[in-house]
């Protein structure tokens, strides 16, 4: 495992349990199942689907969530970072999660100095996303096409998140959060 990737699974570690106190916070006595992987080989659901959990409902039926976790200094941004495209520019270019996200919502949240906790945060509803992106003709009509050529050559678009209010899956005011 690269040092790259070490750091980065150390950042989602500490915020685990935050999130996990979020969604018990939105569906009261729902379980959350983590998939688990004993290798460092993606899971097959992650990799093709971009679930990275289940949340099962008090009535056992399953909600799929896909998480992205980003550090307090991204929080100036405010904004929703779709990725689109692997190692681009690269022998080895891949689709990215914009063609595999299957899940049923993405939780999106921004960190505290500390990563203990999410001092921002939300639930978005991922088929209204999909449609919404398909209704006005793509990504690039909601967002900024963007490189980073820093970690992994990704292409991603920044979309503003207050754009994307109305596919929160929750009315983002009556939780102990910041406005957006």
């Amino acid at each position: 495992m690269s040092f790259q990737k070490l750091e980065t699974v150390l950042f989602q570690d500490k915020l685990k349990n935050a999130a996990c106190e979020i969604y018990k916070m939105v569906w009261p006595g729902c379980k959350v199942i983590p998939l688990q992987s004993k290798t460092e080989t993606p899971n097959l659901l992650d990799k093709v689907f971009g679930i990275d959990l289940f949340i099962q409902l008090e009535t056992n039926s399953k909600i799929t969530i896909q998480e992205k976790f980003r550090a307090n200094h991204f929080l100036k941004y405010t904004d929703f970072t779709q990725e689109y495209k692997n190692a681009e520019g690269t022998n080895f270019e891949s689709n990215g999660e914009w063609f595999n996200l299957a899940a049923d919502v993405y939780f999106y949240g921004w960190s505290d100095h500390t990563e203990s906790f999410f001092v921002k945060w939300a639930l978005i509803d991922i088929l209204k996303y999909k449609l919404w992106v398909e209704t006005v003709g793509g990504l690039d009509k909601v967002g900024s096409y963007m490189r980073n050529n820093k970690h992994g050559r990704a292409s991603f678009y920044a979309i503003p998140i207050i754009k994307m209010i109305p596919l929160f899956l929750t009315d983002y005011r009556k939780y102990p959060v910041k406005d957006f």
